[in-house]
């Protein structure tokens, strides 16, 4: 029943009730094709749970100089789906996912909602198992090898907003994008766009959308930010 679960080294904690870790693997659709009493899904929300106190956790002893707002923006960048499917694919968790033919057939163990339903359903059924000490030590060395510095999570996930936050605190000022150029046929344009913060330019983008293109003027600018120094220079100062 048991065979071909996970082992301890390969997710950093030995289950002492296995049918535990049953559970977490076995996706919806393969418990109706088998006629099972049993799926993820509890242990799933109750996962989702034991997450976010831990990230919480990790989060306030770590940055004790940040404010609730800043925390609470790093604390839904790590629990977000996307991260949550990093560290299932990280420690090949869809490689043990139980499956429906269907959803195997259409590659669901590669699937960002479903590996991410999985990691939460791994880690309700550690503490259930073996509390919460467990499922931090399984949680945080994966946050410190993926993700060693949280905060880059906000630039990835609203560069613009990361952007605007930045800038509004080292200088009092808002970023402002301009539309510098629009090409290529009507179905098919292509946008570049400029970001400048006390008039100096400080990155561009160029996609297939104004918003888009905006969103990577911004990362751009975050990029070269590094190179501008507080206070800004002259506005006629030469452009970064």
């Amino acid at each position: 029943m048991f065979d071909g679960l996970p082992k301890l080294e390969e997710i950093g904690y030995d289950f002492k009730k296995k049918e535990l870790l049953l559970e977490a693997l076995t996706h919806r659709s393969y418990s109706v094709e088998k006629g099972f009493s049993y799926d993820n899904q509890r242990l799933e929300f109750l996962g989702d749970a034991v997450i976010q106190i831990i990230i919480t956790d990790y989060l306030f002893a770590r940055y004790p100089a940040h404010d609730e707002g800043l925390l609470t923006k790093m604390r839904s960048a790590l629990n977000q789906q996307s991260t949550l499917a990093n560290f299932a694919k990280n420690i090949s968790l869809g490689n043990f996912l139980k499956l429906g033919k269907g959803e195997s057939k259409a590659k669901g163990n590669d699937r960002n909602s479903t590996l991410c339903d999985a990691f939460e359903a791994l880690v309700g059924a550690i503490y259930l198992d073996g509390g919460i000490e467990p499922a931090r030590n399984f949680i945080v060395p994966l946050i410190d090898d993926l993700y060693p510095s949280p905060e880059s999570l906000l630039q990835i996930a609203n560069p613009k907003g990361f952007l605007q936050e930045l800038t509004q605190k080292k200088w009092n000022s808002k970023p402002i994008y301009k539309i510098d150029e629009v090409s290529g046929p009507e179905h098919q344009k292509t946008f570049v766009v400029s970001v400048t913060v006390n008039e100096i330019q400080v990155g561009t983008g160029a996609a297939s959308s104004r918003k888009a293109a905006e969103s990577l003027a911004a990362e751009a600018a975050l990029k070269n930010i590094g190179l501008v120094q507080s206070p800004l220079p002259d506005p006629k100062t030469e452009n970064i």
